[in-house]
């Protein structure tokens, strides 16, 4: 088989693998309001599961609230309902005709909890990579119409394709790093200042292996 074919088989299974980091990601607070932190809210309206952005708009508002405005104010009740349900850590206020959605100020001790949380999907995501890898690994190694000189073209293409995505995955998690430590632009400074000493202190550390 081409490697085009391997190569498509491969970019499909790890996008599906990023696009589960970047909503996990998502989940993560960061101080910085955020309505993607709200994709995966579903709410009970009429007598089925909608997600929360079809059946409200939302909006941020003075940079540290998000105004979620449901187009029928009589599902105000079920959607507060089923952010209360998601354990967020979010207030939530209700109003009239809208819910008001404040991002408590995160201290240094919530962010490195934060940092952790994302690092561990951004393990759990390189281990799936590696998975994904092995397995067209796998299907190389049994393609019978390969030559010898082939095999090793494709493993080692396979091995720079992995090599990508293992970037991708990084790339995306020092923006999110960055994001949980530089949540507030009239904190920014301090807030510039610890990510600095974090990432000082993390560099000291040994270096693990993907």
């Amino acid at each position: 088989m081409e490697w085009k074919l391997y190569k498509e088989e491969f970019e499909s299974k790890a996008a599906v693998k990023m696009e589960w980091l970047d909503s996990e990601f998502n989940k993560v607070k960061s101080g910085r309001p955020n309505p993607k932190i709200l994709d995966h809210v579903l709410v009970d309206a009429y007598g089925e599961k909608s997600k929360l952005y079809e059946i409200a708009n939302m909006q941020v508002v003075e940079g540290k609230q998000i105004v979620v405005k449901p187009y029928d104010k009589s599902l105000l009740h079920d959607i507060n309902s089923a952010i209360l349900k998601e354990n967020l850590g979010l207030s939530v206020q209700i109003d009239a005709d809208s819910l008001r959605i404040v991002f408590p100020v995160p201290t240094e001790e919530t962010r490195k909890i934060s940092v952790k949380k994302v690092k561990e999907f951004v393990e759990q995501t390189k281990i799936e990579i590696r998975n994904i890898r092995k397995d067209i690994h796998q299907k190389i190694k049994n393609d019978k119409e390969l030559r010898e000189d082939e095999l090793k073209w494709y493993e080692e293409d396979l091995d720079k394709l992995t090599k990508m995505w293992n970037t991708k995955v990084d790339t995306a998690f020092a923006s999110k790093e960055k994001e949980l430590w530089l949540y507030n632009e009239r904190k920014q400074t301090k807030a510039y200042c610890l990510y600095n000493g974090w990432k000082r202190q993390m560099s000291q550390k040994p270096n693990t292996p993907n």
